[in-house]
């Protein structure tokens, strides 16, 4: 599913009928806005969530979100995606984030294992799942604003299903998005 959101200054987000929490910040470094275009991919209960999770994680990080109706130095489109592989499920993310001239300046992408089985992986995105994307995202966003990277701190890289999703910059070409998001059932 495709919802586009806008989480400054609205009351409801785009197409889910749940009301957003209205948010525009000051405070962020160098004054770096951002707006956030799109999530792709829950179904809406936990794009819902989702949402309020950026929220929470953003105002805790004095990050400056506006509505993406509005000019921001930056532009992130999100897309998870959930996924059950031998019985065990986890969920996929990333984010492309853009600058004010529409072209690619980070890709930063994780998977996070939820640590339940099942068959309905989107029934085991719990908010502590969700809020650990939100928290790596926003971090590796956070890095990139403030002059850092992911990558610059080179981050032990976590084996897949072995813990939490670590943010990593992935410096590939838009045209391998389509193999970004597809996944193996290694």
């Amino acid at each position: 599913m495709t919802v586009a959101f806008g989480l400054g200054g609205c009351a409801n987000v785009a197409g889910s009928g749940a009301p957003a929490a209205a948010f525009a910040q000051a405070g962020a470094p160098g004054g770096a806005t951002v707006a956030f275009e799109s999530v792709d991919g829950p179904p809406p209960q936990v794009f819902d969530r989702m949402i309020n999770l950026l929220d929470s994680e953003a105002r805790l990080r004095n990050l400056a979100v506006v509505s993406r109706k509005d000019s921001a130095a930056y532009r992130v489109r999100s897309y998870l995606a959930a996924q059950v592989r031998g019985g065990r499920t986890s969920i996929a993310w990333v984010w492309d984030v853009y600058d004010r001239d529409q072209q690619r300046a980070l890709r930063l992408a994780g998977e996070e294992p939820t640590g339940k089985n099942g068959t309905d992986a989107w029934a085991s995105a719990d908010d502590v799942v969700l809020r650990r994307i939100a928290q790596a995202g926003l971090t590796g966003l956070g890095g990139m604003i403030n002059g850092t990277t992911p990558g610059d701190a080179a981050p032990a890289t976590v084996p897949s299903g072995n813990g939490p999703a670590i943010a990593r910059v992935d410096e590939r070409s838009p045209e391998t998005v389509a193999s970004a998001l597809s996944f193996s059932a290694n």
